[in-house]
């Protein structure tokens, strides 16, 4: 039906531009893309502002980050602006819907905060997982791991982003039992039926 369809199931996997500009190039033809990122976990953030750069045409305020400055509670250093630059190469000008659930986080949550200022993009699904800023790894004297966000992120309001990100309430569905049984994505239909809509 004319809808362009990217799984990117993880942001640790690589990702170049070349890569990026020849399946955008291939779906310029399309209607809309879905852009599908659910259970993703992360990865690396520079995969994430490397892809979110090709739906932006201008620099754009994204967000926040804070670094922790000393061993008190509250000993962050100032915010400072993170920015996506557009990308040189190709920049999807159509809809894009971005599908997103309770197993983004990391990399994948800082993406969809991103992707809330791109000027064509839809946030589909349920809210992320959260997580962000540079996750700190450690062991307890009792052998029990550790895993925190070391530098807390917001976004461009100055929103704390660490616990989620809700799609607009009239975006935000779930898998339905009735078609699961069926073997249909619940998700997917509705976000083609959002392109068939945005192109009309």
């Amino acid at each position: 039906d004319n809808t362009g369809y990217i799984y990117y199931g993880s942001f640790s996997s690589g990702i170049g531009e070349a890569n990026i500009n020849q399946v955008l190039d291939r779906m310029a033809v399309c209607d809309g893309i879905i852009l599908d990122i659910r259970d993703n976990g992360g990865g690396l953030l520079t995969n994430s502002d490397k892809l979110a750069s090709h739906f932006f045409n201008e620099k754009t305020l994204v967000g926040y980050m804070q670094h922790k400055t000393g061993k008190g509670h509250n000993d962050f250093s100032k915010p400072y602006e993170l920015y996506v630059e557009p990308s040189k190469g190709v920049r999807y000008q159509k809809t894009v819907v971005v599908l997103i659930n309770r197993s983004c986080y990391s990399a994948a949550n800082d993406f969809v905060s991103a992707m809330r200022y791109a000027p064509n993009a839809i946030l589909l699904g349920d809210k992320t997982g959260g997580g962000s800023g540079m996750p700190f790894s450690s062991e307890l004297p009792n052998g029990w791991s550790v895993r925190f966000s070391a530098s807390p992120m917001l976004d461009a309001e100055g929103n704390q982003i660490e616990f989620g990100i809700d799609p607009k309430p009239e975006y935000k569905i779930d898998m339905s039992e009735e078609d699961m049984a069926k073997g249909v994505d619940s998700i997917i239909e509705k976000a083609r039926e959002i392109i068939k809509s945005e192109a009309k």
